[in-house]
């Protein structure tokens, strides 16, 4: 006696030669209960991360807040990038990278996580392996470079004393990152107002120390 495949569908045995349309469902959603977590982790998984140096400060010491011109930078940058599905925000224990990414995190109720400069690890692992949407990262002109580089997403030029306005982008994807373009942002709106207005007799007053 040959016995014939069968399987059972809403409680119901179903014989594979007697209905193929039921055969093809059936498979269509074996299939589907084994790939939807696959693909539930990879959407969790991919996210746009976006890396730029703090706006202009006043020094280089940690507690140096910004210029007034570094302060409207970093309200450019919120304007910006409000809707850019940021869900994440990372700065450094330096008070000007908080200061730089504070209009935007204010905008988006979301608290940023601080980690240490000398720690950039953390800040990559953070990166890689944390879900969530999309991530904004405030550091320095020495960190990016390296956390860049770290995350596998190229080499960038190196960043120069008065060089403000760079953005790397770089997306994940299963714990990997994608080559980082660079872009610039707020360039117009921050260099007019980092000049200081020539005073009636022609001469510049002096611009905030770098």
């Amino acid at each position: 006696m040959v016995r014939r495949p069968m399987f059972f569908l809403q409680g119901k045995i179903i014989h594979c030669e007697e209905d193929s349309q039921a055969m093809k469902l059936f498979f269509s959603i074996f299939l589907l209960g084994l790939l939807a977590p696959q693909w539930a982790v990879a959407q969790q998984g991919t996210r746009i991360v976006y890396l730029v140096r703090h706006a202009e400060s006043a020094s280089t010491a940690p507690d140096a807040g910004l210029t007034p011109a570094g302060e409207r930078r970093a309200k450019c940058l919120a304007g910006m990038m409000k809707d850019s599905g940021i869900r994440q925000v990372y700065v450094t224990d330096a008070k000007r990278t908080q200061q730089t990414a504070a209009p935007l995190a204010a905008a988006l109720k979301v608290t940023p996580t601080v980690v240490p400069a000398k720690d950039p690890n953390t800040l990559i692992k953070n990166i890689l392996y944390s879900g969530g949407g999309n991530i904004l990262v405030v550091g320095h002109s020495d960190t990016l470079p390296f956390v860049i580089a770290r995350l596998k997403a190229g080499a960038i030029a190196p960043i120069g004393e008065n060089d403000y306005d760079r953005m790397f982008v770089t997306t994940i994807i299963e714990g990997g990152a994608t080559q980082a373009s660079t872009l610039h942002y707020c360039g117009s709106e921050a260099a007019s107002s980092a000049t200081a207005p020539a005073s009636k007799t022609g001469k510049k007053t002096a611009g905030p120390k770098k």
